[in-house]
């Protein structure tokens, strides 16, 4: 069975365009995802990318597995460190692997703001600041917007 078997004619159009960059916009339940997995795994079987030089980027985790296993139904390959996944998770993956580029330690660490939050009570609690004085939630503000001057002794906004 070809993979590019049961695609009405605008999906076999996007799937089989030139090798290059394609945006593809489409309503929801359109077959987008199935779009998508289909150029990529078309591009892998005819040659015209490996898969670890394709990038593909979508909003929810659940949608970057949905689309590394359709991939790999329709492929026999091992998607594993293919570039699939979420804007977080795969600059996450960037930094990771250019931490030191980026000027960041090697286990730098990515928090959330609930993280954030708890990291500012224990540091505030460790140098005795008065959170009735001094907010956590508004210290945490303060930092966001680099405006940390004059908080807790004078501390650096530079988180």
């Amino acid at each position: 069975m070809s993979i590019l078997e049961g695609l009405n004619p605008q999906q076999l159009e996007a799937v089989t365009l030139p090798h290059q960059s394609a945006l593809i916009l489409a309503g929801a339940g359109s077959g987008k995802t199935r779009v998508l997995t289909t150029r990529i795994a078309w591009l892998i079987q005819t040659g015209q990318i490996g898969p670890l030089s394709i990038m593909a980027v979508t909003f929810t985790n659940k949608a970057a597995r949905e689309m590394l296993t359709r991939i790999s139904a329709m492929l026999p390959i091992n998607t594993r460190g293919m570039w699939v996944g979420t804007f977080h998770g795969l600059c996450n993956r960037i930094l990771r692997a250019h931490y030191r580029e980026a000027g960041l330690p090697q286990t730098f660490q990515i928090l959330d703001s609930a993280d954030q939050l708890a990291v500012i009570k224990r540091v505030m609690k460790a140098m005795n600041v008065d959170d009735e004085k001094y907010p956590p939630r508004q210290a945490q503000g303060f930092i966001k917007l680099g405006q940390g001057a004059g908080l807790a002794g004078g501390a650096s906004g530079r988180a």
